[in-house]
């Protein structure tokens, strides 16, 4: 009997091992044949980086060298800021470490000028609220697509066409039409019918003149407030990014 259980145990134990050795090679086989050839270019989706932050600075920012030179890290722009629209960058941003900028998903720009007018160093420029279609913080573009104005326009003219062939709207461009049109960039911007204006009988469609944006922030701000979610028009940082 313990001849026959250490036989039943020795067998057991032999195909265990064949069993994992086989599994081995099998693995070895597998990773030979999943390796990838010198010099082939990988199969798998590589992730994209970050593209990181815009680089806004506060109103009658000079140049960003001279900028990073002369800020002495004060914070009084930002204590001047009623609205709160000045933060600061942190120590992860290296050389911009303590120095203002401006999110406009988070808070515009109003372009009232008082921080140009504490800055010790005048790497704000002072200015008067008078001055500030002068101000070149940075730029925006206007999505159509995106737009709940431009698309009730749309809607507007597909009612219309359909109505010429004698059909009536489909019930998802009636649910569409219920959002109607919004305007909001255009009543929130400080230099409104100069930087936008709205597209006559157009269900409030908003128009972007681009020469005479500044890039303050605030139809960024209102337009991620309305739409809850990607906006249809947004500022685009001519500093860069971080």
């Amino acid at each position: 009997m313990i001849r026959r259980g250490r036989r039943g145990a020795l067998r057991t134990m032999l195909r265990l091992g064949a069993g994992a050795a086989a599994f081995g090679a099998a693995a070895v086989a597998a990773q030979m044949l999943l390796r990838k050839p010198r010099g082939a270019a990988s199969a798998l989706p590589v992730a994209r980086k970050d593209p990181g932050r815009r680089l806004v600075r506060p109103p009658g920012a000079v140049g960003e060298p001279a900028f990073l030179a002369g800020c002495i890290r004060c914070y009084r722009c930002q204590d001047a800021c009623d609205v709160g629209a000045i933060r600061f960058f942190t120590a992860g941003d290296g050389a911009l470490f303590h120095t203002p900028h401006i999110d406009p998903a988070v808070k515009g720009c109003t372009l009232c000028m008082r921080c140009t007018q504490v800055c010790p160093t005048h790497v704000l420029r002072p200015l008067e609220p008078r001055e500030r279609g002068r101000v070149r913080m940075a730029s925006a573009e206007l999505r159509e697509d995106l737009c709940l104005s431009h698309k009730a326009k749309r809607i507007r003219d597909e009612q219309a066409m359909l109505m010429a062939l004698g059909r009536e709207p489909t019930e998802a461009t009636a649910m569409a039409e219920r959002r109607g049109p919004c305007g909001e960039c255009y009543m929130f911007c400080p230099l409104r019918e100069r930087a936008i204006r709205l597209e006559p009988g157009a269900f409030l469609a908003p128009i972007l003149v681009k020469k005479e944006c500044v890039g303050c922030g605030m139809c960024e701000e209102i337009c991620r407030v309305v739409t809850r979610g990607r906006p249809a028009i947004r500022v685009v940082a001519t500093r860069g990014m971080v």
